[in-house]
C-alpha cells in the first residue's frame, strides 16, 4: 500500500485540548550527540528534538555532550539543553549517566541514539534501565547489536514500552547479534527482542509480537541525511502525548505522519532536495490535516 491519505485502519490522532498547557502534552528527551574528533555530530539529536515539538508535544530536552550542546541548542531553540560531562575518550561520565537516568525517569518518552558515536553503550544502557517508554535509533541500534546479548539486554523492559526503528543495515546486524538470519523480517526481530520494531526502507515495516503492518510510507524524498532522525522525534512526541495508546498504532501513526508530509512536500517541490528542516516543518499542517474532529475540508 502507498500512502495517499491516512489508512482507515490506522487510528486518527486526538483532537487537541483546547484547555491544556505545555505539561498537558508530555516531556520527550533526546539523548545523542558526539564529540569524538575527527568524528564530531550535532545535527540528528536537534532533528529529532524538533521534531517531536513540531507534532505537539509540550517540552522536549536535548542532551549532548557538553561542548556541543550550546551548537544543538542553536538548531533547536526552543529546546531546554542538559550537558553530558564527557571523558577523555568521548564517552558519558558515570555521575552524567546517573543525571540522565533521572532525567529519564521523569520523561514521558526518550529518544536514543541519534549522532551518539562509537562509545553509546554505556548511555544506552542507563537509558533502557531508566526510560518508561523508549525509542533506540540510529547508534543506539549499533550499540544494541554490540551487546553480549541483545535480548538479555532488554528483558527487563515492560511490553510495549521499546521501539526500534532500524533501517536495513541495523536491522541486519541486530539480527546477526541475536543468531538470526540477515534478511530477518520486522515480525522476527520483534518477536526475539520483546520490542516494537520499525523497519525503515521504501516499504516500512511495523511489528509487536502479535500484529505486523507494512506501508510504502511516503516519496523518495526522505532519502535524505536526517530524516530517520525526524521519523524517531514525531514517534516519541505523538507517544508522550498518548501515553494510554497501543504502541504499535503510535508507531503507525507517527509513520503515516511522516510519509504523508513528504508527500506534500514532493506534490509542491518533486521528489529530491528534501531537508530533514523541511520535513520536520511540514509535519504541524500535516498532523491537523488527520486529526479526529478535522474539518472536512482537512481531511
Amino acid at each position: 500500500m502507498s500512502l495517499a491519505q491516512w489508512p482507515s485502519e490506522v487510528p486518527r490522532i486526538a483532537a487537541r485540548d483546547p484547555a491544556g498547557h505545555k505539561g498537558t502534552f508530555g516531556r520527550v528527551l533526546v539523548v545523542g550527540g558526539c564529540v569524538q574528533p575527527p568524528l564530531i555530530m550535532v545535527g540528528g539529536p536537534s532533528l529529532a528534538a524538533i521534531a517531536a515539538l513540531r507534532c505537539g508535544c509540550g517540552l522536549a530536552e536535548l542532551a549532548m555532550p557538553a561542548p556541543l550542546l550550546a551548537a544543538g541548542l542553536t538548531l533547536a531553540p526552543s529546546a531546554v539543553g542538559h550537558a553530558i560531562e564527557i571523558d577523555a575518550h568521548g564517552g558519558a561520565t558515570l555521575g552524567a549517566l546517573q543525571a540522565l537516568a533521572q532525567r529519564a525517569a521523569v520523561a514521558e518518552a526518550v529518544v536514543c541514539g541519534p549522532g551518539l558515536g562509537a562509545n553509546a553503550g554505556p548511555v544506552v544502557h542507563s537509558m533502557i534501565a531508566s526510560a518508561p517508554r523508549l525509542v533506540l535509533d540510529a547508534d543506539a541500534l549499533n550499540a544494541l547489536a554490540s551487546a553480549p546479548d541483545p535480548r538479555a539486554a532488554l528483558r527487563a523492559r515492560r511490553a510495549g514500552t521499546t521501539v526500534l526503528t532500524p533501517h536495513v543495515g541495523e536491522a541486519r546486524r541486530l539480527a546477526r547479534a541475536c543468531g538470526m538470519h540477515d534478511s530477518a523480517t520486522a515480525s522476527e526481530l520483534a518477536a526475539a527482542l520483546g520490542v516494537v520494531v520499525v523497519l525503515k526502507s521504501h516499504e516500512t515495516s511495523i511489528a509487536d509480537a502479535d500484529h505486523a503492518w507494512s506501508v510504502r510510507a511516503g516519496t523518495s524524498a526522505l532519502a535524505t541525511a536526517g530524516s530517520g532522525d525526524v521519523l524517531a522525534g514525531v514517534l516519541a512526541g505523538l507517544w508522550a502525548q498518548q501515553t494510554e495508546c497501543p504502541t504499535f498504532d503510535v508507531a503507525r501513526q507517527a509513520v503515516c505522519l511522516h510519509g504523508l508530509a513528504s508527500v506534500q512536500w514532493s506534490a509542491e517541490h518533486g521528489h529530491a532536495g528534501l531537508l530533514a528542516q523541511d520535513l520536520a516543518a511540514a509535519i504541524p499542517a500535516e498532523l491537523e490535516r488527520w486529526r479526529l474532529g478535522g474539518t472536512a475540508a482537512m481531511r
